[in-house]
């Protein structure tokens, strides 16, 4: 067996490193979810708040079938959301943006086609917002680029056509169609307070974002947690008082 000597200087070299190394995967264990957080300073992600409320935000709608569903569980437990709706969807779907407003629930831009582009993105923004507008009468303030990618040019751009960048803070990863309970167990294991959720209603077939959602609001909600607005969620926060 062999035998290694270390003195004392490198053993509290090491002890040190390995501290450093807990406190940081501690530290960046919430962030790993989004990495484009950390990449682009800006970004609206969660709210600085000890009151256990979130925000419950979907992506990529609305869809015909989906949506219905995700508005109708929503209303059953009275809980509210933030939907970024893409614009050739509600562009088809007019009648679920008037439904979404009407159930006091709020929406957002997530562009027109899901472009990345920096070229499209004032005119993608541009449409969206019309389209909205023409729907239900409202304007839209909050913006989620297709991915949650966002360089510092393009963050630039959408503040100037006054948006504000909101990411996440949980990644349901329904968008992987990984089984309802990964879904349900993604959004449980990482929520806190001031947590903004990420999860789908459009772009594809979401039967199990659908078949998770209730039972992810009865545990939030038996754990004490209020589902609320991005509107609402930013009212809580510290750093916009």
């Amino acid at each position: 067996m062999q035998i290694y000597v270390f003195s004392r200087r490198k053993l509290l070299i090491r002890f040190l490193l390995l501290i450093i190394t807990v406190g940081f995967l501690g530290m960046t264990q919430r962030s790993l979810t989004t990495p484009s957080l950390v990449r682009t300073p800006g970004t609206y992600y969660l709210a600085n708040t000890k009151e256990k409320v979130v925000a419950l935000t979907f992506d990529d709608g609305p869809d015909p079938i989906d949506t219905p569903a995700v508005l109708d569980i929503l209303k059953a437990k009275n809980a509210r959301a933030t939907f970024f709706v893409l614009g050739k969807a509600a562009q088809a779907n007019p009648f679920l943006l008037k439904r979404l407003i009407n159930e006091g629930h709020e929406i957002g831009n997530h562009s027109f086609n899901h472009d990345y582009q920096q070229r499209k993105l004032v005119a993608e923004l541009s449409q969206t917002d019309k389209i909205i507008f023409e729907a239900t009468g409202t304007h839209t303030y909050f913006y989620r680029p297709p991915g949650g990618f966002v360089s510092k040019t393009q963050l630039e751009t959408v503040k100037k056509n006054g948006h504000m960048v909101v990411l996440w803070s949980v990644d349901s990863k329904d968008w992987r169609n990984p089984g309802v309970k990964p879904i349900v167990d993604n959004v449980l294991r990482d929520v806190f307070p001031g947590a903004i959720i990420l999860m789908h209603d459009g772009g594809y077939q979401r039967s199990q974002t659908v078949k998770a959602l209730g039972s992810i609001i009865d545990n939030l909600q038996a754990q004490g947690y209020r589902l609320a607005t991005l509107s609402e969620l930013r009212t809580l926060d510290s750093e916009m008082k």
